[in-house]
């Protein structure tokens, strides 16, 4: 099963094959439980949503239409039992930041008291982002997903998902350049790759405080 392609894994799981399920876990396992992770903060009940997105996943399966899409079905799965679990209760988010910018898992060892300020600030300027636009920020900049993915997993058009990044992204970026401490640990978009391809607009403020 390891040496299958994602089309050959996801045909596989849909018939009930011996090993796929297993397979599944052994490729995506972390990668759905880092999404989570990152999204809804640490805690126990992380685990309870990772084995609640491949029971939902093993059910779904059959649905999928492109096998080759496995990852975006599946982080799309886990996309929508996260939507679930923020419409519960409120989260505090764990980011680490580094000096390229990239938000990591975290926080991790080491992390000076700069960049703990900074992801203290981070958390308060994403609280201003409501759902939709807080999943879009960390698929598309934290998991590193493309944007066709990105789309996928948010169950959004291409066209959609890149108007909705190109504002949350600009929103952070803009309010990040403000403050001089966010603004030494987070790089310029061009540094990174992002902006061009996502200018648009449409994403919409919380509205819950």
């Amino acid at each position: 099963m390891a040496d299958l392609d994602d089309a050959g894994l996801a045909r596989a799981a849909a018939e009930g094959q011996p090993g796929a399920a297993g397979a599944v876990w052994d490729r995506y396992g972390a990668q759905v439980h880092g999404l989570l992770r990152r999204v809804l903060g640490p805690g126990g009940d992380v685990e309870d949503h990772v084995q609640e997105t491949f029971l939902h996943f093993f059910r779904e399966v059959k649905k999928l239409r492109d096998p080759a899409a496995l990852r975006p079905f599946l982080l799309g799965i886990a996309v929508r039992v996260a939507r679930s679990a923020l419409r519960r209760r409120r989260f505090r988010r764990w980011f680490s930041i580094t000096d390229s910018g990239v938000l990591p898992d975290g926080p991790a060892e080491g992390v000076d008291e700069g960049a703990r300020e900074a992801v203290a600030r981070l958390y308060a300027l994403l609280d201003t982002l409501d759902d939709r636009a807080r999943l879009l920020f960390v698929l598309r900049h934290v998991e590193g997903l493309e944007l066709a993915e990105t789309a996928q997993a948010s169950g959004m058009s291409l066209a959609t998902a890149k108007r909705h990044l190109a504002k949350v992204t600009a929103r952070v970026r803009a309010m990040a350049e403000r403050d001089p401490l966010l603004a030494a640990y987070i790089a310029p978009a061009e540094e990174r790759g992002d902006g061009a391809e996502e200018r648009g607009d449409g994403v919409e403020e919380r509205s819950d405080g």
